[in-house]
C-alpha cells in the first residue's frame, strides 16, 4: 500500500514563527459569459509546509534544489532506515549525538534516516507548541551525521524544523548539515509526517519536488510503498 509522508499545504497550516504561509487567490471562474475554466494563483513560500532543506539554503557556496542529483529523489526499503525516538516527543527536546549512536552500525549503507518521535501529534491539537516549542538537532548531531555516515544524503523529521526558536541551534545544526565546513552535505526534509509508516515495512520511499530554478530549497510530496 503507498502512503502520504508529506501534509497537504493548507493556508491553515503550520509555519515556522514569523515566517509566511500559503495563500491562494482565484484567478478564473467558470461561467457561461467569462473563462470556461477554473483557475487559482497560489503564492507559496518556499520553506511552508513539507519541504526539503538544499545546501543554498544556509551555505552561500551550496546547490539549490534544482541542481541535487537525481538520486537523491527515490529509496530502496534497504537503504532507508527509520530511528525511533519516542522519548524525545516532548517540547523541546533535542536530539543528542548519544540519540544516534546506538545506530552506528545501522546507518552504515543507508541513503535516507527517518527520525520519528511522535511530535506530530502537537501539529494539529497544539499549533503553539509545534511552532514555537519543538525538537531540534544538536549541531554536533550533524557533524557526527556527516562524520561518521558513509551513504546518508537526506534525514527526515516528524516535526517542524532542524532548528527550533526554543534554543539557539538552528543556524549551526543547519550548516553542519548543509556544507558549510566539509565537503559534504545532507539535505533535510522538516514538517513530515511519519506515523503512517506504523510497523510495516518500507519496500520504497519517493520525493516528489517542486522544481523552481532560482530557490534554494522547495516543498516535496513524499510517498512510501508499504508492504502488505
Amino acid at each position: 500500500m503507498f502512503v502520504h509522508l508529506s501534509y497537504i499545504i493548507d493556508p491553515k497550516d503550520n509555519a515556522y514563527p514569523n515566517e509566511p504561509v500559503v495563500s491562494v487567490e482565484q484567478d478564473s471562474v467558470i461561467s457561461e459569459t467569462g473563462k470556461p475554466f477554473n483557475s487559482a494563483i497560489i503564492h507559496l513560500p518556499n520553506h511552508f509546509g513539507t519541504h526539503l532543506d538544499a545546501p543554498h539554503h544556509f551555505n552561500p557556496a551550496g546547490i539549490d534544489l534544482v541542481d541535487l542529483p537525481d538520486e537523491i529523489w527515490g529509496y530502496e526499503g534497504d537503504e532507508v532506515l527509520v530511528i525511533d525516538l519516542p522519548a524525545k516527543g516532548v517540547p523541546t527536546s533535542v536530539i543528542e549525538v548519544s540519540d544516534v549512536e546506538p545506530y552506528a552500525e545501522q546507518l552504515q549503507g543507508k541513503r535516507l534516516v527517518l527520525f520519528r518521535t511522535g511530535f506530530e501529534k502537537y501539529k494539529f491539537t497544539d499549533p503553539h507548541t509545534y511552532e514555537w516549542e519543538g525538537i531540534s538537532f544538536h549541531p554536533d548531531t550533524c557533524r557526527w551525521l556527516i562524520e561518521n555516515t558513509d551513504k546518508v544524503q537526506c534525514i527526515g523529521m516528524d516535526w517542524l524544523s532542524i532548528g527550533t526558536p526554543a534554543n539557539t541551534y538552528g543556524k549551526d545544526a543547519h550548516q553542519w548539515l548543509l556544507g558549510n565546513h566539509v565537503d559534504r552535505y545532507i539535505v533535510g526534509i522538516e514538517d513530515m509526517t511519519l506515523a503512517p509508516l506504523g510497523d510495516k515495512r518500507i519496500e520504497f520511499v519517493t520525493l516528489g519536488p517542486l522544481r523552481v530554478r532560482g530557490v534554494d530549497s522547495a516543498q516535496v510530496n513524499v510517498m512510501a510503498k508499504l508492504a502488505d
